[in-house]
């Protein structure tokens, strides 16, 4: 099962655990791949260094981590659905170009969407309730 993790859960792992926790956790032990892109990457370093003031030593860190457990895809160029939010769309092409089976997010537009191109948009509980 090929899986993205939106920058938010990510996010939520790493300052709050929980859900997002143990999703990231599954991902580490090979229970699932991990899909991202270079745009989420960027992305999740541009949130932990200018939203949240981490040093760049610490989001090196963060990368690195990601890197170990998720394998690296070229997003889609075209995205055939319609969203406000640039950032949703990086996130809905990365999982078509990775062709993922799920996209898991606490983002109230994507999940709305439900399923995009045999894509399953999640929460974190709702995935959850599958890997178990």
């Amino acid at each position: 099962m090929r899986v993205v993790l939106d920058t938010n859960v990510l996010i939520s792992a790493l300052f709050w655990g929980g859900g997002p926790r143990q999703v990231v956790d599954l991902a580490a032990a090979g229970y699932f791949q991990a899909v991202t892109s270079p745009e989420l990457l960027a992305e999740l370093e541009a949130v932990l260094s200018e939203d949240f003031g981490v040093p760049r030593e610490q989001v090196d860190l963060v990368l690195r981590d990601v890197l170990s457990y998720a394998e690296v895809v070229a997003p889609a160029e075209a995205v055939s659905v319609s969203l406000r939010d640039q950032d949703d769309v990086k996130v809905v092409a990365c999982g078509i170009g990775g062709r993922a089976d799920y996209v898991v997010t606490g983002d109230r537009a994507l999940l709305a969407l439900g399923e995009v191109e045999g894509i399953r948009v999640l929460t974190v509980r709702g995935f959850l309730g599958i890997c178990r």
